[in-house]
């Protein structure tokens, strides 16, 4: 799998990387990422060039240059001419090798429990350099997992066409892409309620995200009598998972419900918890939520330059992690928060221009609409 690191304009691969120029960047990954189909020159410039107005030749002479800079990486993709349609490019599997480590359960085992404390401690990163060096480690797949580091780099669009993916949990998936990419919660809520209610087979995991994720889209669709409720049926199981980062994810959302009905001193209670339960067990992911989550309480409070120093952090700390799902939902919420009262107009901007930066990097507005199709034909 060949990893595209956007903030670099590289494409890298077990470690080896190319440079890339801004358009090469955005085609490469665009072709890698409908690899298979082919496109018009057309095509291409409306998805590379959207907001420009090149000429064909452009198109001709990036792939020229592309062609070259992967020429190392034949075995890996080549970039076609398809006569009369366009390009195309086409993923090549790695040939098959004798790899006794494949047919090792306990080293496979092994290898799941490392993903699962790389989960578990926010470690997004880490999760990434494994899936990308594992034909050169031999490391066996896991379908959760491989399905899963698509989601954490928010190559969403994947996932929706993945067919390794069982309809369940692709569900669960596109819900929480729904609720990122769009701000209006009546929307996301009522494709919550119907996956809760369809009780489908998911990991015991899945069903507490959805029930934790729908706290917030509760209390922005005003039905915040729902939030608690849901929250207090959700604090046995909770407790019973005892997982630090459920129960950081479980207390921030409490306090989100505090604060949006005013009670300030039980808000500043579940903040200082959930500080404390961090400092015992340092997940940086959830640390960057933490805060996230205390950037709005010192909104409310009217400490403008703290709330945007901790906001600053938060989202850094976030971007720190690679996991790109959870610093797009920090920013939907700050911005959904904000835009809700005149606490910050010129930040509000500011991290509206980031917003539409990362939109347009991960193409929720394309994402959108094939999320919606798809949650209208199996939910």
């Amino acid at each position: 799998m060949i990893h595209f690191e956007a903030d670099s304009l590289e494409a890298v691969h077990a470690g080896d990387r190319i440079q890339l120029l801004p358009k090469e960047f955005l085609l490469l990954r665009f072709l890698y990422e409908h690899a298979g189909r082919a496109f018009s020159r057309e095509q291409l410039l409306d998805a590379v060039w959207p907001l420009e107005s090149p000429v064909d030749r452009t198109v001709d002479d990036h792939i020229y240059r592309l062609r070259r800079k992967v020429a190392k990486w034949s075995h890996l993709l080549r970039v076609e001419t398809i006569r009369g349609q366009g390009y195309k490019l086409t993923r090549i599997a790695p040939a098959a090798q004798d790899n006794p480590l494949l047919l090792d359960e306990q080293f496979a085992a092994n290898v799941n429990r490392l993903l699962a404390k790389y989960h578990g401690l926010g470690m997004g990163a880490a999760m990434q350099l494994l899936s990308a060096n594992r034909d050169i480690l031999g490391l066996p797949g896991d379908p959760f997992y491989d399905a899963y580091i698509h989601f954490v780099q928010g190559d969403f669009g994947a996932i929706l066409r993945s067919d390794r993916i069982d309809l369940s949990e692709k569900l669960a998936y596109a819900v929480f892409v729904l609720a990122v990419a769009q701000f209006d919660p009546a929307v996301s809520l009522s494709c919550f309620e119907r996956l809760i209610a369809r009780g489908d087979a998911l990991r015991r995991e899945w069903h507490f995200d959805l029930k934790l994720q729908i706290v917030p889209l509760y209390i922005e669709a005003g039905r915040p009598e729902k939030a608690r409720a849901q929250l207090e049926a959700l604090r046995p199981a909770i407790a019973e998972l005892n997982s630090p980062s459920f129960t950081a994810i479980y207390l921030l959302k409490a306090m989100y419900l505090e604060l949006h009905e005013g009670r300030l001193d039980a808000a500043a209670a579940k903040l200082l918890e959930c500080e404390a339960l961090l400092n015992q067990h340092p997940i940086q992911r959830e640390r960057g939520s933490h805060l996230v989550f205390r950037a709005i309480f010192l909104y409310r409070q009217g400490a403008i330059r703290s709330a945007r120093q901790s906001l600053d952090e938060g989202l850094e700390a976030l971007r720190q992690t690679q996991f790109v799902p959870h610093l797009l939902g920090a920013l939907h919420l700050t911005l959904t928060y904000l835009s809700a009262g005149s606490h910050d107009e010129p930040y509000r901007q500011k991290l509206e221009r980031e917003w539409d930066r990362l939109a347009a990097e991960y193409r929720l507005g394309e994402l959108l609409v094939q999320t919606q199709q798809f949650l209208e034909r199996h939910l």
